[in-house]
């Protein structure tokens, strides 16, 4: 079957890419291959990619856009991590698989990790027995929908963030901090967000705001945290002064 569907009868330059390759099950470290592509405008790393899987280069890598799984093509393109569908192709780049990961093969890693966490953590909004009759205001739900959901979960935020390489116990993370925010903002939730938030480590990201230059969607995970630390200080002053309950 031919992955690839770019009319490159007439390319107009040719350009040349770096992967760094890898199976863990058969060689003992990654190595770098170079390859030729027929360029032609408009051209995306994931079209180069699937014309190199169509001459028998099978470098392994996800792109699960035409089964409506936005996200999961998320790579380290010239060093950062990007969205391989939605870059351009340029000559001399370099393509590396997400480091805070194991490595399945090539360009594929293992994030299992990360969606352990989504389950364990109830990142979705939690409504108690009473609510089960509470009807959402329509213009509310379309602006959870069209603001609140909008994140893919390709961990480029993850990749960039520099508060949480190798210290997933003291931060997760934006995006999970992003999922956590989106739940809250659902109006039927009733979990204490805020301290969940603050469990997961919101006090040391560094504000750096990677994490929205990086985001594909132009979110913010950085507001979000923002926002969590000031009600969590909020409260704790409040708390502590009497003047009201957490």
């Amino acid at each position: 079957m031919t992955a690839y569907i770019l009319n490159i009868d007439h390319p107009e330059d040719r350009y040349t890419i770096r992967i760094r390759r890898s199976d863990p099950e058969k060689e003992d470290k990654p190595y770098w291959a170079t390859y030729e592509i027929p360029f032609v405008n408009t051209m995306t790393v994931v079209q180069a990619l699937e014309y190199l899987w169509d001459q028998g280069e099978y470098i392994a890598f996800r792109a699960n856009c035409r089964e409506f799984t936005c996200g999961s093509c998320a790579m380290l393109i010239n060093g950062k991590a990007k969205l391989a569908c939605n870059t351009l192709l340029e000559n001399n780049m370099t393509l590396e698989p997400l480091t805070r990961y194991p490595v399945i093969r090539d360009l594929v890693v293992d994030t299992s990790i990360v969606k352990d966490k989504i389950k364990d953590l109830k990142y979705w909004p939690v409504a108690s027995p009473n609510d089960r009759e509470f009807r959402v205001p329509k213009e509310v739900m379309e602006d959870f929908g069209k603001i609140y959901s909008r994140c893919i979960e390709c961990y480029c935020c993850l990749e960039e963030c520099p508060a949480s390489p190798s210290e997933e116990s003291r931060f997760d993370g934006p995006m999970h901090v992003l999922q956590i925010a989106r739940a809250g903002r659902h109006p039927i939730d009733t979990l204490n967000r805020v301290s969940q938030a603050s469990g997961r480590g919101i006090w040391a990201c560094v504000s750096c705001f990677e994490c929205e230059n990086v985001c594909p969607v132009d979110l913010s995970p950085g507001d979000e945290i923002a926002k969590f630390r000031k009600e969590a200080i909020r409260r704790t002053i409040f708390k502590y002064f009497g003047f009201g309950k957490d």
